[in-house]
C-alpha cells in the first residue's frame, strides 16, 4: 500500500493495493489505463470497478483504495478548487483603483 501525494502515473502488479487520500476542496481522478482496478471508497457500500480507458473522480475529502485485480496501469491527477471572489468584489476592486489617491483631487470638470 502506497500514499499518494502527488500527480502520478503507476502499473500496480496484479492483487496490491494502493490508497489514495483527497483533502478538502481537492478533486481527485483515476483513470486506467490497461487492465482491471476496485476502486473502494470509505463509507460507500458499492465498489466500482474501471476496466482500460475508463475513469472515476472523487469531488470531495475522503479515501479511496485501489486494488488491482490484473496487473493495471494508471494515472492519478490531482485538482484544488480556486477560491472565487465575493460577488461584487470586482465592482470593489475597480472602485479602489478608480478612486482618486492625490490630496486636493476634485476631478475633472468641477
Amino acid at each position: 500500500m502506497f500514499l499518494v501525494s502527488n500527480d502520478m502515473t503507476a502499473t500496480l502488479p496484479a492483487r496490491s493495493s494502493l490508497r489514495l487520500v483527497a483533502g478538502a476542496g481537492e478533486h481527485v481522478a483515476v483513470r486506467c489505463t490497461e487492465g482491471e482496478l476496485w476502486l473502494i471508497r470509505d463509507g460507500d457500500p458499492k465498489d466500482t470497478a474501471l476496466t482500460a480507458s475508463e475513469s472515476f473522480t472523487l469531488s470531495d475529502s475522503g479515501h479511496i483504495e485501489l486494488y488491482a485485480v490484473t496487473t493495471a496501469s494508471l494515472h492519478v491527477t490531482r485538482c484544488r478548487e480556486g477560491t472565487r471572489p465575493a460577488a461584487g468584489a470586482w465592482r470593489q476592486w475597480l472602485r479602489r483603483l478608480l478612486a482618486p489617491h492625490r490630496r486636493g483631487y476634485t476631478g475633472a470638470g468641477r
